[in-house]
């Protein structure tokens, strides 16, 4: 499926692979954390580089889906859309998951997402989670960039980068509009579930849509579900996944 165009930082790898994987994901889910977490480090070299063995026949969607009862999860979503919003605008850079800060705050948002879980988040409002993901944000896309000497990774328009994630989650004090996010955070969720009379069934998960549910991590390989993907998978069991599926790659 095809991303929006202010949201093409949802995906890394180029836009002429040959395949796509779309991976389904809640930022508060331990099994997304660990596929998410686990495909960065296993797979991702095996993509990216002059010598990596699938060099542009892949393309990967993260597709983010809120389970909406943890109160944090539409929150955490919701600010990793604003850092999709301020992610550089050259769809060229945005391929590379070193360039694509939606990428990078996505792996983040996975290594400490235990911040937010019910618990640890169970007194504090919604603003307080906000201020502290906006905060990450500058860690990770601000401050981390530059002590690694690297170019921007994002695209400010003269605002502070903290104010400018504020910008896209900010709630006003009146109305019920929610945040000038909200409508990408709809479109996130309805692209995982079709407006059909049978995903608005009570007994059906959303994210069935696709026959995927994100108690576990779930993803689709050129638009079919691919249940045989793990989040447990090893960079070898990775490495033949795509062996068995990848035509065009370099041993």
């Amino acid at each position: 499926m095809a991303l929006p165009q202010e949201l093409q930082a949802l995906a890394i790898g180029s836009v002429g692979a040959p395949n796509v994987l779309e991976l389904y994901v809640d930022y508060l889910c331990p099994f997304s954390a660990k596929m998410l977490t686990n495909f960065h480090k296993d797979v991702v070299p095996l993509l990216f580089g002059e010598q990596a063995p699938f060099k542009d026949q892949l393309r990967v969607v993260v597709r983010p889906y809120p389970q909406t009862w943890h109160a944090s999860s539409p929150l955490l979503h919701e600010t990793a859309l604003a850092v999709a919003r301020i992610s550089l605008r050259d769809r060229l850079a945005l391929q590379d998951p070193e360039q694509n800060a939606f990428w990078i705050y996505s792996q983040a948002l996975m290594n400490e997402n235990h911040r937010w879980f019910d618990g640890p988040a169970r007194s504090k409002n919604p603003d307080q989670v906000r201020a502290e993901l906006a905060m990450l944000a500058v860690n990770v896309l601000g401050e981390d960039v530059r002590k690694a000497k690297k170019d921007a990774i994002v695209e400010l328009d003269g605002q502070p980068l903290g104010q400018a994630v504020r910008s896209w989650t900010r709630v006003s004090d009146e109305g019920n509009e929610g945040s000038k996010i909200v409508p990408d955070l709809k479109y996130v969720v309805r692209a995982s579930a079709p407006d059909t009379d049978e995903n608005r069934s009570p007994e059906r998960h959303p994210c069935d849509a696709y026959g995927a549910y994100v108690a576990e991590a779930d993803a689709v390989w050129n638009g079919v579900v691919e249940p045989s993907i793990s989040s447990s998978f090893s960079q070898e069991q990775w490495q033949k996944f795509l062996e068995e599926r990848v035509t065009k790659a370099k041993f």
